[in-house]
């Protein structure tokens, strides 16, 4: 009997395997202010890996904001970013289990082009020399690199659905009840999801 398929959110896919690999680490770090400097081969894996899944997402994210851009590098991700789309640099990504909060993308509002969230230098100074940056490999930079790429993967769904659909929006709150299954630990505000007991009617 043959097995019927149809596309998934690949993407979306992703991230909710990061995000079960940080979650983990809650069992042996508690998530708390006094251990953002703890680090780790498990952090530092997170860190780059959630780091790749961002490069990778931002260049489409770009091309759909910018059409025929191939930006190549994240001076040339954050030009396109803060030119068509300021709103994703503000956004803040919770962790309310543990009271956590943080904006990853802020240190775009500064205009320096080559101001980038320390996160982010973190991931390429831990890629580059492990040895030396080792420490860069810290709870606080995973959650940010990891609720980074929250936001960097929502808003690429969003336009993406724009794009497949004659440019027909569609609301936050129907894009996040499509993307199954939801996610467990990080989750934007209140405003981007339906209430509870609330969900859409459309299909992906």
């Amino acid at each position: 009997m043959a097995i019927s398929y149809k596309q998934t959110n690949i993407h979306w896919n992703y991230f909710l395997a990061i995000e079960s690999d940080f979650e983990k680490i809650s069992r042996y770090v508690e998530f708390t202010e006094a251990n953002n400097g703890t680090f780790s081969i498990e952090l530092a894996r997170i860190i780059m890996a959630a780091t790749q899944e961002i490069d990778g997402i931002m260049k489409k994210l770009c091309s759909l904001l910018v059409r025929g851009s191939k930006p190549k590098n994240i001076k040339e991700y954050k030009s396109i970013i803060i030119n068509n789309l300021p709103e994703l640099v503000d956004e803040e990504v919770q962790l309310p289990r543990f009271g956590m909060k943080s904006q990853p993308w802020n240190s775009w509002s500064d205009p320096d082009p080559d101001k980038h969230p320390l996160w982010w230098t973190a991931n390429n100074k831990i890629k580059h020399d492990r040895t030396q940056h080792f420490e860069q490999a810290n709870l606080k930079n995973a959650f940010s690199a990891v609720g980074a790429l929250l936001i960097t993967t929502l808003y690429y769904y969003k336009l993406e659905f724009k794009q497949k659909n004659g440019g027909s929006d569609m609301d936050w709150q129907d894009l996040t009840s499509k993307l199954k299954p939801q996610s467990t630990l990080f989750i934007l505000n209140d405003k981007y999801y339906h209430q509870p007991g609330e969900w859409s009617r459309a299909e992906w």
